[in-house]
């Protein structure tokens, strides 16, 4: 995705657990559990930050990766997980080419409709912001008056003179 690097992160992440969870239980896995639903998310989680923060990674890679990190955390967390299956590796398969061709369709609809959103967005002069900023009020008799006597002037103790 070359258009947001945030919605391929964002994308990926969110499609991977639930690809993960929707792949598992059409190949005959169980139901994940809330330890397992905590490392889906966790795993989730890093799948988006690598996305948001390579924008050169490719869909499928990301997904794969996530797919991979799904498919541990199912079989070892999991009662009932086959866990080698011609069905399962079928499942994740199509799990990533899917999501991949829903992330791409994605991109291109977001690219028409920010197009769109930036031609028909009124346009709003920029106000300059100033090089900068004066106080329009002196502080300073407000703080060193009152709090002069309460502000300690002593340093640290000096340090012994060295012997030699």
């Amino acid at each position: 995705m070359k258009t947001n690097p945030t919605l391929l992160g964002g994308t990926a992440g969110v499609s991977t657990a639930a690809l993960a969870v929707a792949a598992h239980g059409a190949a005959g896995g169980s139901v994940p559990t809330n330890p397992a639903v905590a490392l889906l998310t966790a795993v989730a989680v890093g799948v988006g930050i690598v996305g948001a923060g390579r924008p050169g990674t490719s869909p499928v890679a990301l997904l794969a990766a996530g797919q991979l990190g799904t498919h541990i955390v199912l079989s070892t967390l999991t009662d009932g997980h086959l866990h080698i299956s011609a069905s399962m590796l079928v499942a994740h398969t199509v799990a990533v080419v899917g999501c991949a061709l829903l992330i791409g369709i994605a991109d291109r609809l977001y690219t028409a409709c920010t197009s769109v959103v930036r031609r028909i967005r009124p346009w709003r002069p920029t106000v300059p912001a100033p090089a900068f900023l004066i106080p329009a009020v002196d502080t300073d008799p407000y703080i060193s008056r009152p709090l002069a006597s309460s502000i300690s002037r002593r340093g640290p103790p000096a340090a012994p003179p060295a012997v030699s």
